[in-house]
């Protein structure tokens, strides 16, 4: 069965119900007691690292990271990381990641992790973020030094980059991956001004039973706006995802449809596109502008969430398809 990250652009209905697999307190107590006490001839240098829930020492060099959030894994990722454990779907539902699945251990999900597989894990570093976490953060800080990033949702991506970078000691390459996406940005914005009529982007994600068109407090929608491409006017409000029916369809023109589904082959792939050849049937669907002049495309999911990895595939997509 797929999985769906769990974040702003996919409907909550989607979201995987997850339990803690927890044995009595007492064992799970007595093995963070192992975790967080190391000998200390063993004990690595730290830094104090400041977080949404006050400060914390870190390993000055982490090399054992547990992630428990879904644009948190990209961000790692970017800087270089393998995450040892990630949350639930992660690598079937992120398919542009290059997650090992044998590498990277399923914790449960952000708000009800795992604390058993976590404990045996021997984790030195754990990420969230506080949009993410329920209540599970004492229980957390006593397994390793865990730092609960300070974003309230995945537009904030750069900022949570940049947060990872520091938690994971690699400032320098957080700024090396900030300077090729600007690199990038600006050949969007080179090719936009040679264009007579910049075109309006759409963006559109479908799920069964639900339409959904992308505000530019998402993922995508924010890298769109730092590229500077225009926007049909209900997408270009500061606001995340906003439900449209399906007699509302005219809401999802633009010059281009980028249709946001999932590749692969899974069971909710497949129920994904069914559920885009239902819409297409529509008779609405065929007065779009975008879909009479053959300009909508069907995207993968790094539109849906991510950090530079996806923000700079979403970049080439633009690039390949303005214009074309």
């Amino acid at each position: 069965m797929a999985h769906f990250p769990l974040n702003f652009d996919v409907p909550m209905i989607y979201h995987r119900r997850f339990f803690l697999l927890m044995g009595s307190a007492a064992l799970v107590a007595s093995a963070c007691t192992r975790t967080t006490q190391p000998d200390s001839q063993t004990a690595k240098a730290v830094k104090r690292v400041k977080h949404a829930f006050g400060e914390t020492e870190v390993p000055t060099n982490p090399t054992r990271v547990i992630v428990l959030g879904y644009t948190t894994v990209e961000a790692v990722l970017a800087h270089g990381v393998q995450p040892i454990g990630a949350p639930d779907g992660v690598v079937s539902s992120l398919s542009h990641l290059s997650l090992d699945n044998e590498i990277t251990a399923d914790v449960g999900s952000p708000a009800q992790p795992n604390l058993e597989t976590i404990v045996a894990l021997k984790p030195d570093l754990i990420l969230t973020s506080k949009y993410r976490l329920g209540d599970g953060y004492d229980q957390l800080a006593q397994i390793a030094p865990t730092v609960v990033l300070d974003i309230d949702g995945n537009h904030q991506w750069r900022e949570l980059t940049r947060l990872c970078g520091e938690a994971l000691g690699k400032q320098t390459e957080t700024q090396t991956l900030a300077a090729a996406y600007e690199a990038k940005l600006q050949k969007i914005k080179d090719q936009l001004s040679q264009t007579d009529k910049q075109p309006q982007v759409s963006i559109v994600s479908i799920f069964p039973g639900m339409i959904r068109a992308a505000g530019t407090e998402t993922f995508a929608g924010s890298v769109l706006a730092d590229a500077g491409t225009a926007r049909p006017p209900s997408q270009s409000q500061a606001q995340g995802p906003q439900n449209i029916s399906l007699e509302s369809l005219d809401l999802l023109d633009g010059d281009i449809i980028f249709i946001m589904g999932l590749q692969g082959d899974t069971d909710m792939a497949t129920q994904v596109q069914t559920e885009i050849e239902r819409i297409k049937a529509q008779p609405l669907w065929s007065q779009l502008k975008a879909v009479q002049n053959n300009q909508v495309y069907e995207v993968d999911s790094h539109w849906m969430i991510g950090s530079y990895i996806a923000a700079n595939l979403i970049l080439d997509d633009l690039l390949t398809y303005i214009g074309s």
